[in-house]
C-alpha cells in the first residue's frame, strides 16, 4: 500500500509499512551474509601485510650483505 503525500495534485509516495519491513529484513539478510566474507578478506589481508614485511626485512638483509660483499671485494682488488 502506498499513501499519497502532500497536497493536490502531489506525485510522492511512500512505500508501505510491510514493504519497508521487507526490505529492511532483506538488507539485514544481505549483511549478515557479507559480514563473514569481509572478517575472511580482512584476516587475509592481515597475513599478506605480515608475509610482505618479513619479505621487506630479507630484502634489506640480503641488501646489507651484498653491499658487505662489495666492500669486501673492493679491498681486495678484484
Amino acid at each position: 500500500m502506498r499513501t499519497r503525500l502532500g497536497g493536490a495534485g502531489s506525485e510522492k509516495t511512500v512505500p508501505g509499512v510491510e514493504a519497508m519491513e521487507t526490505l529492511i529484513l532483506d538488507l539485514r539478510s544481505q549483511l549478515d551474509h557479507t559480514a563473514p566474507i569481509i572478517g575472511a578478506k580482512d584476516n587475509d589481508l592481515e597475513q599478506l601485510d605480515k608475509e610482505k614485511e618479513k619479505l621487506q626485512e630479507a630484502y634489506s638483509r640480503t641488501k646489507q650483505r651484498m653491499r658487505q660483499i662489495g666492500g669486501t671485494l673492493w679491498k681486495e682488488g678484484v
